[in-house]
């Protein structure tokens, strides 16, 4: 299975007939070059102005279509999909990882999970997520899970994973959608869609591999609960996600000492899709570091001040009684 790049079909740009009209600009001077030897050039001062004219148009068109490329560059880190079901307030965007995470169930170095999008779980707890996809081979997935506000052991604490492989959520499971379940920091549960509820099965040996401590992270730095979690390929064994995103998804993290949960999307029930929230896209290349939004307006602005600068007026060159080309 391969990802399909998001490209900027070129039918929808009119760069063929933009350098078609500039070459045939300066076919037309060198033509004019050959006729005024013969013919009057005052006589041709005129129709070379005008074609002067539109090379000038030509050239400025010629930039801002440079300038357009470059913003959408920027703006457009070949991303791809659209979200469908689940919940489109609440959507991220599945990257590749830089580095594999060591499934320890904490951050067996600062940067072990900086390649990922940081999103936080809400409701009368918290915490964070981050989601990555391993590669593009094997296409495993991994997460990290934290819920920052439980520190305690409790026999009734719980981990899930929801996903919706067609994100055609609805207000009951559906036979592509898959439960992940780890309670009391011990058992390892895994559901599948019935199209009415879930019902449990049995993975295939190291299918699933996860584990849990209670950490401090670069997240929180005071310990509480953290999770790696990993399903070694979205194509192969019991539990399978072969499309790519739209995805539906949801995370959630309970703490059965405070009777508390966070999760994401904020609202969502494990057993209606309707309410997960979305991966809506991929990309191709791994999640900028420090790479924002405010940088993004940074260079946006940049792109359209060279633009301006390229376009600006310029003041027109005297002309005298002889040709000038």
């Amino acid at each position: 299975m391969t990802f399909a790049h998001l490209v900027i079909p070129l039918r929808y740009f009119p760069v063929k007939v933009i350098l078609l009209h500039f070459f045939e600009c300066t076919i037309k001077r060198r033509l004019l070059y050959d006729i005024g030897k013969i013919f009057k050039a005052n006589e041709l001062n005129k129709l070379i102005s005008q074609i002067k004219g539109e090379e000038r148009g030509m050239n400025k068109l010629l930039r801002s279509a440079l300038s357009m490329l470059f913003v959408c560059s920027l703006l457009l880190p070949i991303i791809a999909g659209v979200s469908k079901a689940g919940n489109p307030a609440y959507s991220i965007t599945e990257y590749p990882s830089v580095n594999t995470a060591t499934v320890d169930g904490k951050w067996t170095s600062n940067d072990e999970w900086t390649d990922t999008p940081a999103t936080d779980l809400t409701g009368n707890a918290t915490g964070k997520f981050g989601y990555n996809i391993q590669d593009f081979t094997n296409l495993g997935v991994e997460w990290i899970i934290e819920i920052f506000t439980d520190n305690t052991n409790d026999a009734g604490d719980y981990w899930q994973i929801c996903f919706d492989d067609g994100n055609d959520g609805g207000t009951t499971p559906d036979t592509d959608d898959f439960k992940i379940e780890i309670i009391g920091h011990t058992t390892l549960k895994v559901y599948k869609g019935t199209g009415t509820g879930w019902q449990e099965f049995t993975p295939e040996a190291g299918e699933i591999r996860w584990n849990n401590t209670i950490s401090a992270s670069p997240w929180n730095s005071t310990p509480h609960w953290i999770l790696e979690i990993v399903d070694t390929s979205k194509t192969s064994g019991q539990v399978q996600i072969p499309n790519p995103p739209p995805t539906g998804m949801r995370i959630a993290a309970y703490d059965a000492s405070t009777s508390t949960l966070a999760a994401w999307a904020p609202n969502s029930s494990a057993n209606v899709p309707n309410t997960w929230g979305v991966v809506a896209g991929y990309s191709t290349e791994p999640i900028p570091e420090g790479f924002g939004v405010g940088v993004v307006v940074l260079l946006t602005c940049a792109a359209f001040a060279v633009s301006f600068y390229c376009l600006r007026k310029r003041p027109k060159t005297p002309t005298y009684g002889t040709i000038k080309l």
